[in-house]
């Protein structure tokens, strides 16, 4: 059984099953499913629901022409030979890693802090910032309040802050007004998977020293 504490709300698994989330906020809730066996399986229930929905709901009828059009398109697809690539890593999720590829061979990883990198993934949507985030063992983010929704899932290692300690799966999310200061644990470094909706917001007077680094930038 999950031994994990936070979680995405029940809400965003019925708009994730329905396929109507949000598409960064359904990368985060991927995430947290590859660790998270509790939220697999009231996905799974919620799916049967919404097949039951379906199956009760009035059938239509199709056009006996479309439906050999398309059945004639399936039959001319090009066999594929699945050449699996070796996982990057054993803790990034599937579609994380798939991320990964799409945005470079190579993470492009940036000082935000002494503490802090920040890597940015391309994700095709212009709603909010997905990027991971690397601590250092022991390092401390700058204190900093949010001006909108940021949506995280630790993926290696943990952190804490003044509220919990957020271990490997945890889901958070942190609404605009909230603030806190997030500080890796000293056995390891931590990588959290982030969806950002607007820029944070430095609680020290030095803080407009950071702003050049700290625009989000969705792609």
């Amino acid at each position: 059984m999950s031994t994990l504490k936070h979680h995405p709300d029940t809400a965003m698994l019925v708009e994730f099953s329905a396929g109507t989330l949000e598409p960064a906020l359904a990368i985060c809730v991927s995430a947290h499913l590859h660790f998270c066996d509790r939220c697999r399986n009231e996905l799974l229930r919620l799916d049967q629901v919404g097949s039951q929905i379906m199956s009760q709901s009035e059938p239509s009828e199709v056009d006996e022409q479309l439906f050999d059009k398309v059945m004639a398109q399936i039959d001319n697809l090009p066999e594929q030979t699945q050449n699996p690539k070796p996982a990057r890593s054993n803790y990034y999720p599937a579609l994380v890693e798939q991320l990964i590829e799409n945005t470079g061979e190579e993470l492009s990883w940036r000082k935000m802090s002494p503490s802090v990198d920040v890597a940015r993934l391309k994700t095709g949507q212009s709603d909010y910032e997905v990027a991971l985030h690397k601590i250092c063992a022991g390092g401390k983010t700058p204190k900093h309040g949010h001006s909108g929704r940021e949506f995280t899932v630790v993926l290696k290692g943990s952190f804490s802050d003044e509220n919990a300690v957020y271990t490997e799966g945890d889901f958070l999310l942190k609404e605009a007004g909230d603030e806190h200061q997030p500080m890796g644990a000293q056995n390891g470094e931590c990588i959290c998977l982030s969806a950002l909706a607007a820029p944070i917001k430095l609680s020290s007077k030095l803080g407009f020293l950071m702003k050049p680094w700290l625009r989000i930038n969705p792609i």
